[in-house]
């Protein structure tokens, strides 16, 4: 098979695995996390910059596809969340491709992938928060992520403004899902590489 049908497969396998993540974490055992990046962040080491983008842009297509297949609602805005994808895709990337360096010792690879996750999240953080200032100004759109509207309306009880407050009810769950999706990617691309050998070898 050729390296860039092997490279698809890679992109639709990693999107769908993506999908498979969310409902288990977030659907099946309730727990207030996207998880909606591990396999984003694997093929990112793996492949790098363009396969990470396909994967993370259009991952969040596909999951609004199949949030109005399952649940019935269809949210615009909820596409937009690509643009979170995308920087997530750019700012692990620019750690990514200096791969050699993670080899350096186990305390440099943990500093790279808090600094991934820090960064990563303070991307998610903003955008996140701008698009659920759209949202919930402009849209009358049931919320598919419960937890962080909890937090956003908590802020908005303490007077803070709407746009404030969708910033940071974003904080505390989008901080704890790119510190645990980082590292588990990371461990994924790990894996990836002792089942189906280095990237240049596909």
């Amino acid at each position: 098979m050729k390296r860039g049908w092997k490279i698809s497969l890679f992109c639709i396998a990693s999107i769908f695995l993506n999908l498979i993540t969310t409902f288990l974490v977030f659907d099946t055992f309730n727990i207030p996390l996207f998880f909606d990046t591990v396999f984003t962040v694997a093929i990112i080491f793996y492949l790098g910059l363009v396969p990470g983008l396909a994967v993370g842009i259009l991952f969040n297509i596909v999951d609004a596809i199949f949030n109005y297949l399952l649940r019935g609602v269809f949210s615009p805005t909820n596409m937009l969340f690509s643009l979170c994808g995308a920087a997530i895709v750019f700012i692990t990337w620019a750690f990514a491709r200096k791969k050699e360096e993670f080899k350096i010792s186990v305390s440099v690879t943990i500093l790279y992938l808090l600094l991934i996750s820090l960064l990563s999240s303070a991307a998610s953080i903003l955008i996140g928060g701008i698009i659920d200032f759209i949202r919930f100004s402009y849209f009358d759109i049931p919320d598919s992520m419960a937890p962080i509207k909890q937090f956003t309306e908590s802020f908005m009880a303490q007077k803070f403004s709407l746009f404030a407050s969708c910033i940071l009810g974003q904080i505390p769950i989008s901080l704890t899902d790119r510190l645990l999706t980082t590292f588990a990617g990371y461990g994924v691309y790990k894996l990836w590489v002792k089942i189906f050998g280095p990237s240049e070898e596909l």
